[in-house]
């Protein structure tokens, strides 16, 4: 569900600006808090420099809900209901907090309540709610709402060298390749979902995904069968999440990934893909899927 600028969605609730739960103020959802990793000198002033890594988000909002004139009350505590059953605990699941800002982007983190309280001022007619809520996002990340998603061919070099017999002098063509170009409108790295699909005909013994762009190498040896998949989740990867990094129809294959084994990123801007197979198949596919990504 799209959502206006000033807005915001979680678990079905939309509150802020034109709605009924509207928000006083919010904190934390752009910007960045970096835990470091220096070390205190042992036998001299300051520190050793570390390395610098993002916190995990925390976001706040004062919300503000106000009794309309219905003199039982019965509006104002559904109000107050949608905000509880919006906000509940979550014991093990993050849900996607959606926000629109002016000329930018529909964007998301995914994160889970740790704080709700209920707090109230009674006026002259009516009474004025505005509760505290604070969500936690172990991952900093904010993504874009929209999904991409593309499909990269078999790498393959055509045109280009001379025909022979030829007579000199003659001219030698460039040739041109078929790599995939995709586009990272956020500011972060992106990592994004890999999927690897068995070839319809030849073989496929190993796949190979090169970011021209930035030199990276993502690379498993792997048997793919026809109407198999092969599955490389890069966010999965970096976020630690409780799910498989690598796997071939819902097995792990995570020990058929070559090292070193660094994450398959996307930078920001334009991202050039090569998909390589090991066999004779030149019709397999490596889908690529991603969100536009920032760091705050």
């Amino acid at each position: 569900m799209s959502i206006l600028d000033e807005q915001f969605s979680y678990r079905g609730l939309v509150f802020g600006e034109g709605c009924d739960v509207m928000v006083n103020s919010w904190e934390g959802l752009e910007g960045f808090e970096a835990r470091t990793a220096d070390s205190e000198q042992p036998r001299g002033d300051g520190g050793i420099r570390g390395l610098d890594y993002m916190a995990s988000r925390l976001v706040s909002f004062e919300l503000s809900i106000i009794e309309k004139i219905d003199f039982d009350g019965s509006i104002y505590e559904e109000l107050w209901r949608k905000v509880r059953s919006a906000f509940q605990i979550s014991r093990a699941d993050d849900f996607e907090l959606a926000f629109k800002r002016p000329g930018m982007p529909e964007r998301m983190i995914r994160c889970r309540p740790i704080q709700l309280m209920r707090s109230e001022k009674y006026l002259s007619f009516n009474r004025y709610g505005f509760p505290p809520v604070v969500l936690r996002a172990v991952d900093p990340r904010i993504y874009s709402t929209e999904i991409k998603s593309a499909n990269a061919t078999v790498y393959t070099v055509v045109s280009g060298g001379v025909e022979l017999p030829a007579e000199l002098p003659t001219e030698f063509g460039a040739g041109s390749q078929t790599e995939l170009v995709v586009q990272n409108d956020g500011e972060a790295n992106a990592f994004p979902l890999l999927r690897f699909y068995g070839p319809v005909s030849g073989t496929v013994t190993g796949v190979k995904l090169t970011n021209s762009t930035t030199g990276q190498v993502f690379e498993v040896s792997a048997t793919i069968s026809s109407g198999q998949i092969l599955t490389a989740d890069m966010e999965a990867a970096v976020t630690g999440a409780d799910q498989l990094v690598v796997s071939l129809d819902g097995s792990s294959r995570y020990g058929d990934w070559e090292l070193p084994r660094a994450p398959f990123f996307l930078a920001p801007g334009s991202n050039n893909l090569r998909f390589e197979v090991t066999g004779t198949s030149t019709n397999a596919i490596c889908n690529v899927t991603w969100r536009d990504t920032w760091d705050g």
